[in-house]
């Protein structure tokens, strides 16, 4: 305390209170002599006074002793107590200057952010405006400037997906409407636009980590694209409603997490989803396949629609899996088709559906109903060793040279009655040999020529006129095509 009251004295004489500032090693020097006269000065009065040796004068030092033990014993308590205390203010004050210090922190680290936002905006606004030049490099240098910001910014990716999107679904000239005046400028447009298309598929593409940029959504709705290549991409939601995809277009291997549509989307040449995987709800219902198409060993978990879909060249799903419900309703195929070894696993429907040229369904598993009323087979079809695991209707159907060889269904035995058989005039139904019944009484058929001529008149006029001596198998779907 003597220390600190000289330490005050200090500060006072220098005019420092209030200012933070170091005590002089002299003051300690001084307050320990202070200490040390008082100590003599005690120790002589208390020997001048009682140090005659007499019990009284014993008695009496005893108790200034005590005293003394007590004094010094309450300066100690006291002490301790402002150690304490200055212990408390000392982590108080730590405690105050590292919030302060987080504090800072925090702000520095918004400062840096919103500079870094602002910079990314001034760059996307930018690029943008750039894409709106009529100059093809200016344009060309805000599509690469896009895709350097994506990727130096994961948080943008998809905003940079949706502004590289929105730049291709600007309408674009068809060529049949290009005159010989504005090839030049249509030629500088077709390469920012493949430009476009070759920098969002690159970084769909989970094969390079680093350039990768998952759970993209795209929406290309109405859009024109030339060569379209999706080959091995991954996306989660993608619209190509009412796209038209001018030359090749391939989504081989390419995997949907989400739903995907393309509805009225128009395909002017070969089109190839070999591979695809589909796991939610895809539409391609009202779609104008103008070429080839394949589906070979796609995979659909979703409901899948095909429904008034047209086909103009062979088309294939062949080993194609449908986990969901598939409809084929009002289909039009003017090429062959192949179904051979496709597995529906759930409903499938045909209804109204139109087959112009060969259709093959050998192999084809469907797990689950199967409905091909009203359908029309105008040329050879084949169901060789398909399987029906479940309820089949052929009501109304016009077939052309059907072929039901080694073709079975799971039914029960009235499945077999003549009334049922009428839809497929010139085949019956036998039981598999040694086919013992399941739960649901049924047991699997086979289906066998009858060895008879039925005319159409004797069908009910339904154009099934068949004659089994004559029926020829539909061409293996590989004959088809299986591309």
């Amino acid at each position: 305390m003597l220390v600190g009251m000289i330490g005050s004295w200090w500060k006072r004489r220098r005019g420092e209170v209030g200012r933070v500032s170091v005590m002089p090693a002299r003051s300690i020097w001084i307050g320990a002599l202070v200490l040390l006269v008082v100590a003599a000065v005690s120790m002589w009065a208390l020997m001048a006074l009682y140090g005659g040796g007499s019990p009284q004068d014993k008695v009496q030092l005893e108790i200034i002793k005590l005293a003394g033990g007590i004094v010094v014993g309450t300066g100690g308590a006291a002490a301790l107590l402002l150690a304490a205390r200055r212990q408390r203010s000392t982590e108080l004050q730590l405690a105050q200057n590292e919030r302060d210090l987080a504090q800072k922190e925090r702000a520095a680290a918004d400062a840096r952010h919103d500079a870094a936002e602002r910079r990314i905006t001034d760059l996307y606004s930018s690029a943008a405006e750039q894409l709106g030049s009529d100059k093809a490099p200016v344009r060309l240098a805000a599509l690469h400037a896009l895709e350097r910001l994506g990727q130096d910014n994961p948080g943008h990716r998809q905003t940079v997906v949706d502004l590289l999107c929105a730049y291709l679904r600007m309408p674009g000239t068809s060529p049949e409407a290009i005159g010989p005046d504005q090839q030049d400028g249509q030629s500088q447009e077709d390469q920012v636009r493949l430009t476009a298309q070759r920098l969002l598929t690159a970084h769909l593409r989970p094969e390079d980590d680093e350039k990768f940029w998952a759970d993209g959504d795209l929406d290309l709705t109405g859009a024109t694209l030339t060569a379209w290549d999706m080959t091995g991409c991954r996306v989660r939601h993608a619209l190509f409603d009412g796209t038209t995809f001018h030359d090749k277009a391939s989504f081989s291997l390419a995997v949907f997490s989400g739903e995907a549509s393309f509805g009225a989307a128009l395909f002017s040449d070969w089109a190839s989803f070999g591979g695809a995987q589909f796991h939610d709800v895809v539409g391609f219902d009202e779609v104008a396949f103008r070429g080839p198409a394949s589906f070979r060993a796609a995979e659909f978990d979703g409901m899948v629609l095909f429904d008034e879909s047209e086909f103009h060249d062979p088309v294939s799903f062949a080993e194609a899996t449908f986990s969901g419900p598939v409809s084929f309703r009002k289909v039009a195929c003017r090429g062959a088709v192949s179904f051979r070894q496709a597995d529906f696993r759930a409903a499938a429907a045909f209804g109204a559906a139109e087959f112009r040229e060969e259709a093959s369904f050998g192999g084809a598993q469907f797990r689950h109903s199967a409905s091909f009323g009203e359908t029309r087979f105008q040329a050879v079809v084949s169901f060789r060793e398909a399987e029906f695991h479940d309820s089949v209707w052929f009501d109304h159907i016009r077939l052309g040279e059907p072929d039901f060889s080694d073709a079975r269904l799971l039914a029960p035995d009235s499945a077999a009655a003549p009334d049922w058989l009428r839809r497929l005039p010139g085949w019956r139904l036998t039981v598999v040999e040694g086919e013992v019944a399941d739960e649901q009484q049924r047991r699997w058929h086979r289906f066998e020529p009858t060895g008879t001529v039925r005319s159409a008149s004797e069908v009910g006029g339904r154009d099934c006129q068949t004659e089994s001596e004559s029926v020829r198998p539909a061409h293996d779907s590989a004959e088809i095509m299986d591309v």
